[in-house]
């Protein structure tokens, strides 16, 4: 079968995959991109701090740091299925309880911690693993319209959660916003997440003879053990970008509403700028899916992670420019809606798919680890300051480090198949 039979054949049995864990990341990017809609609300209701405020989203993601290794072993063990159907509908409720919160700033942190728990079984790790094992001569593009769900979130709960609140307080906004996406992913990921880890675990685990008759064509599990992965510098290179990345990255985008406010902007204004980000990235994410399987993967990567820099230096040179700030986020979200995509697939080519939970786990607790910085610094440089600005400019060079380090990543070992794939 030609190279182009074997993609066409991918996509005839694995779109529901891919439409699963688009779903699944939907529901997974819910709570970073409407954090910052909740920031002035409780403010002005407790008079916490901003930086005390993101704490509550640092708790979520210190705890997915921590526990991403363990469960990227439970998803090589028992399938992405098993984890991130269940815990879709738990984390969407948990979501909702946050609106119970009180004046006691503990309560919040609690609330947050608990949902910790909920959260990493809907990490990404969970939804790259599904695409990583279902696909191979197209994973890219698959990775591009799996994390397009990153891209739906971020276009329309800003503006979700915005309205939420200012038609019926934020403790209401909660749960409306974590239900609202809760009923729409939980049952598609229900139908459709059956991936190839599944598939090959369910297998394995199977007596031939009691095996039902499965006209999915089986995809071989290969590549490198989470050991031999370790020993390897572009695991420590692309690690330590995957998190510089983020740091900067999700310090800023989760907080595009109150940075633009603090420019003069609206919060209507600036929810619908952020919106703008949601609709880039959702091309930047095709485009460079296709690109991923067409060209040099580190290029597109180190090319990819510097486009940030431009909206930076946007921002700081007419903050208050509704025009500029449109600019601006639509060059962010390519390069957010990008992100994800090249790490997933740089992962998947540096190390294969045998133990991909367990490797891109790692990767995927680096980037909870650098989630929960993030934010937090960012709103902590505005307590001090009284401005967003140093955070702007720290980003900066943080781009560029990461730039560097996936443009210098070398090349892919050529693993040898246990058996061809069809």
């Amino acid at each position: 079968m030609s190279a182009n039979g074997r993609a066409r054949g991918e996509w005839s049995y694995g779109w529901k995959v891919a439409v699963a864990a688009m779903a699944g990341f939907s529901l997974s990017a819910t709570f970073t991109f409407t954090f910052g809609a909740w920031i002035q609300p409780l403010e002005a209701e407790f008079g916490w701090s901003r930086g005390d405020i993101a704490l509550g989203m640092s708790m979520i993601t210190l705890v997915g740091a921590l526990l991403s290794p363990p469960i990227g072993m439970l998803v090589d063990r028992w399938g992405p299925r098993r984890l991130g159907v269940p815990g879709s509908l738990v984390f969407a409720m948990g979501f909702g309880a946050l609106g119970l919160t009180t004046g006691n700033i503990w309560v919040w942190w609690g609330l947050w911690f608990m949902l910790a728990f909920a959260f990493i079984t809907i990490k990404p790790l969970i939804w790259t693993t599904a695409v990583a094992s279902t696909f191979d001569k197209q994973r890219g593009l698959a990775f591009a319209v799996a994390m397009c769900g990153n891209g739906i979130a971020s276009t329309f709960t800003p503006s979700l959660a915005t309205w939420a609140i200012a038609e019926h307080g934020w403790r209401l906004a909660f749960p409306i916003v974590g239900g609202t996406i809760g009923l729409i992913a939980f049952p598609i990921l229900f139908f459709f997440l059956h991936s190839g880890a599944d598939r090959a675990l369910a297998k394995k685990k199977m007596p031939r003879s009691d095996a039902p008759i499965d006209t999915t064509p089986e995809r071989e599990l290969y590549g490198l053990t989470t050991r031999e992965a370790l020993r390897t510098p572009a695991f420590y290179k692309i690690g330590l970008a995957a998190f510089l990345f983020t740091v900067a990255a999700i310090g800023l985008v989760p907080n595009m509403i109150p940075i633009l406010s603090s420019f003069g902007m609206t919060r209507g204004e600036a929810a619908a700028i952020a919106g703008v980000a949601g609709i880039s990235s959702i091309v930047g994410r095709l485009v460079t899916g296709v690109l991923l399987d067409r060209f040099n993967p580190n290029i597109i990567a180190g090319f990819i992670v510097l486009l940030p820099v431009v909206s930076c230096l946007l921002l700081l040179q007419s903050p208050g420019s509704v025009p500029v700030a449109i600019v601006a986020a639509m060059i962010i979200g390519v390069a957010l809606g990008s992100e994800v995509d090249v790490i997933a697939f740089v992962t998947a080519r540096q190390f294969g798919t045998l133990r991909y939970g367990t490797i891109f786990g790692v990767m995927s607790g680096l980037w909870s680890l650098a989630t929960a910085t993030g934010p937090f610094l960012v709103n902590r440089s505005y307590d001090v300051t009284g401005s967003y600005v140093t955070a702007i400019e720290v980003a900066i060079p943080l781009f560029l480090i990461t730039s560097v380090l996936l443009f210098w990543l070398g090349r892919a070992p050529d693993f040898v198949r246990a058996s061809s794939t069809t």
